[in-house]
């Protein structure tokens, strides 16, 4: 029988495992976007921490070369155990009361003519808090309606038809998704009025007349003399949520740049200056195949008749699929947010930094906590 894994989108205390999570975080983040962009020249969006929690669901119970693999791909210990007390404490940061939103949601849709171990429910339902749901997957149709409706329901509708009919197989053992949605508002909002359209260089031949939005305010941004890069840090209400722009200095720099993205990714020395930024809105839908992009990071097995993943079940199961779908937008009042924009004054003194993205750059969101929760490249509006 296969187990399909689909993880989606649309992340202070720092304890031994939190602080665990954020290098593996760090370290995952990087090697994942090192294999997209290599095989991607346009615009793309993933989520790491999405696919890290879904993949640790099944990591939880693997055992032996299966577990290895998947554990060394995640940076994580080859330890059900530890990776259990880093999701217990990093299950503390979502669904919190504060002034932006910030969720996940873990489901299993199981077989209805399968059962899965005592204990491995156990750990779905309590430590990474699942939902477990039997379901006929011989009925394609509703099987593929209600695994939609959810996940439709827990993105805000901003996620539609995960799973098509012709991905469920009346032999699939279970499907576990996971949902990460993020909503907030900036800081410093952009007012309507400094809207305006200009080029956006594509290429050194082609340039494209793309929606820009512009103001002036404090903040936090650094020049990265080895990266040969900009540095732009826009925080979301709350002040536990940052967006940061990484704009190469040379128009055409950006595959020079990515070839070092562990360390655009990595802390900088940001220094809150005066700055007028100038930054283009976007929307953005990406489709990852993730299959195909472990593989690249050394797990093989657990796609294999030879996969072990006795902790779940009896039954020899092993990977179907991995995909994952994100979707972004960015707009004046923040990210993934639609509404009327308020007004800010200029101070009359001149800013110490003027910045415009009107070339490709990366960009990627992180929660003060738990690290990076989206990283993209936009390189075309």
């Amino acid at each position: 029988m296969k187990i399909l894994l689909l993880c989606l989108i649309f992340v202070v205390i720092p304890s031994e495992e939190i602080q665990e999570f954020q290098n593996s975080n760090l370290q995952f983040s990087a090697d994942v976007y090192k294999v997209i962009s290599g095989k991607n020249t346009g615009n793309f969006l993933i989520c790491p921490l999405s696919a890290q929690i879904v993949l640790s669901l099944a990591t939880v119970g693997a055992r032996e070369n299966s577990a290895k693999q998947l554990s060394n791909s995640l940076h994580f210990p080859n330890d059900p155990v530890k990776i259990q007390n880093i999701f217990r404490n990093l299950n503390n940061h979502f669904d919190v009361a504060e002034p932006y939103q910030f969720s996940s949601a873990n489901k299993i849709y199981l077989n209805d003519k399968c059962e899965i171990k005592s204990d491995y429910r156990d750990v779905a339902i309590n430590t990474f808090k699942a939902g477990i749901e039997n379901i006929n997957f011989a009925d394609t149709e509703r099987a593929t309606k209600l695994i939609n409706q959810w996940v439709e329901e827990k993105t805000s509708n901003k996620i539609k038809d995960l799973v098509g009919k012709d991905t469920l197989r009346s032999d699939t053992f279970a499907i576990l998704v996971n949902t990460l949605y993020f909503h907030g508002n900036w800081v410093h909002e952009f007012g309507a009025s400094g809207d305006y359209k200009q080029d956006f260089y594509v290429s050194e031949t082609e340039t494209v007349p793309t929606n820009f939005m512009t103001q002036r305010n404090d903040f936090n941004y650094c020049y990265n003399e080895i990266l040969r890069a900009e540095f732009l840090e826009l925080p979301f209400v709350g002040d536990d949520v940052t967006m940061t722009i990484v704009l190469p200095k040379d128009r055409h720099g950006l595959k020079e740049l990515e070839t070092h993205i562990s360390s655009v990714i990595s802390p900088q020395s940001l220094k809150k200056l005066d700055s007028v930024i100038t930054i283009p809105k976007f929307k953005m839908e990406s489709t990852i195949d993730f299959k195909e992009l472990l593989k690249e990071l050394g797990v093989t097995e657990p796609f294999t008749k030879n996969a072990n993943f006795i902790g779940i079940t009896e039954e020899r199961i092993d990977i179907d699929d991995v995909v994952q779908k994100t979707f972004i937008e960015i707009n004046e009042r923040g990210a993934t947010a639609a509404a009327a924009t308020k007004m800010s004054f200029i101070p009359v003194s001149m800013p110490r930094v003027f910045l415009t993205a009107n070339h490709p750059f990366i960009y990627f969101l992180r929660h003060r906590s738990t690290g990076v929760f989206f990283i993209g490249r936009f390189s075309r509006p």
